[in-house]
C-alpha cells in the first residue's frame, strides 16, 4: 500500500491479498455456523427445548416412558378400585337400632353347645341391640323346610308372620342363609326369592336396613354351595341389599375346617364363634 498525494492507493497484489483474506473469513463462519446448527454426538445431551401437550407430559413426568402399558393398565385398576369402593353399598344406624336375625339351622345355633352360643346370639350379644332371633332349621329364601321344601317356611312367610306383631318393629334386619337352597335346581328362583324377601321386609318396616349373609358352611360342604352363593348374592345386588360373601371370602376352608365342623353341615361351638367374629369384620366396614 503506498501514498498518492496524500491518499491511500492499493496495488493489485494488494486487492488479491485482500480478497483472499476476506474469502477465507467468510468460510471459516459458514462452517462454525454449521457446526453449531448440525446433528450432535449420540452421547451428546442436547441443549434444545421442546414443547409438549399437558397430557404427554404429565405422563411422561409420572412414569418412565418405557411402560405406557404398565401406567395405564395401574391407573385403570385404580381408577376401578376407588369406583367400586365409593359405590359399595352399607347400611346406616338407625339412632335406636332394634335388630332381627333371621335365617335357617345356623341361625338356631345347631351344633353349638348350647344353642344360644350360635354366632346369632353372640352377634346379637356384642353388637347389644335389642334383638329377636329367627332360626329355623332346613329352611330358605326360597326353600320352604322339609324333604321337599314344602313346609311354607320361607323367609318372606316368616317376615310376614313377624311383621304382624306390632310390639316389635325391627330397623335392622340381618337374613342368613342360602344351604338349603342348594337343594333348589333353579337358580334363577333363589335369586327371585332374595329379592322378593327384602322387597316385602322394606314394605312390612319402612326404612328397614337390611343385610344378606349368604351360605356358609365348614369344608368340603362349602364347596357345594357355589351355585346357591351366587344367585343369593345376586338377589340381594338386584335388591340393592349389602351382601356378606362367606363362601367368596373362603371364611371355611380345608385346614381350618376340621376344627370348626360339627356334623359335615354345622359348624360346631368354636365355628359359631368364629362365624360370629367374621360377620363382625364384615359389618363394621358396612355400618356408617
Amino acid at each position: 500500500m503506498t501514498r498518492n498525494g496524500g491518499g491511500l492507493r492499493v496495488t493489485r497484489q494488494e486487492w488479491i491479498k485482500y480478497g483472499a483474506l476476506f474469502l477465507l473469513a467468510v468460510v471459516a463462519f459458514g462452517v462454525a455456523g454449521i457446526a453449531l446448527m448440525g446433528p450432535r454426538s449420540p452421547n451428546e445431551p442436547s441443549a434444545a427445548l421442546r414443547v409438549s401437550p399437558p397430557t404427554a407430559t404429565a405422563a411422561a413426568t409420572a412414569t418412565p416412558s418405557s411402560a405406557p402399558t404398565a401406567t395405564a393398565t395401574a391407573t385403570a385398576t385404580a381408577s376401578a378400585t376407588a369406583t367400586a369402593s365409593a359405590s359399595r353399598l352399607g347400611i346406616k344406624l338407625p339412632a335406636k337400632p332394634v335388630l332381627l336375625v333371621l335365617g335357617d339351622s345356623y341361625t338356631a345355633g345347631v351344633g353349638a353347645s348350647p344353642a344360644d352360643q350360635g354366632w346369632a346370639y353372640l352377634v346379637a350379644g356384642s353388637l347389644g341391640y335389642p334383638t329377636n332371633i329367627d332360626g329355623v332349621p332346613g329352611t330358605g329364601f326360597a326353600w320352604g323346610g322339609g324333604p321337599q321344601g314344602d313346609r311354607n317356611l320361607e323367609y318372606g312367610v316368616r317376615l310376614q308372620k313377624i311383621a304382624g306383631n306390632k310390639a316389635f318393629v325391627p330397623n335392622i334386619l340381618i337374613l342368613q342363609g342360602g344351604q338349603n337352597d342348594a337343594l333348589i335346581t333353579n337358580p334363577d328362583q333363589i335369586t327371585t326369592a332374595t329379592t322378593q324377601t327384602i322387597e316385602s321386609a322394606r314394605r312390612f318396616w319402612p326404612g328397614v336396613q337390611v343385610v344378606v349373609l349368604g351360605p356358609s358352611a365348614p369344608q368340603p360342604f362349602a364347596g357345594q354351595l357355589g351355585a346357591a352363593n351366587s344367585a343369593v348374592r345376586a338377589g340381594a345386588e338386584a335388591a340393592g341389599a349389602p351382601f356378606i360373601d362367606a363362601v367368596g371370602a373362603g371364611w371355611f376352608t380345608g385346614t381350618n375346617s376340621p376344627r370348626f365342623n360339627f356334623d359335615g353341615a354345622h359348624p360346631n361351638t368354636a365355628g359359631h364363634a368364629y362365624l360370629a367374629e367374621k360377620f363382625l369384620e364384615s359389618w363394621a366396614t358396612l355400618v356408617r
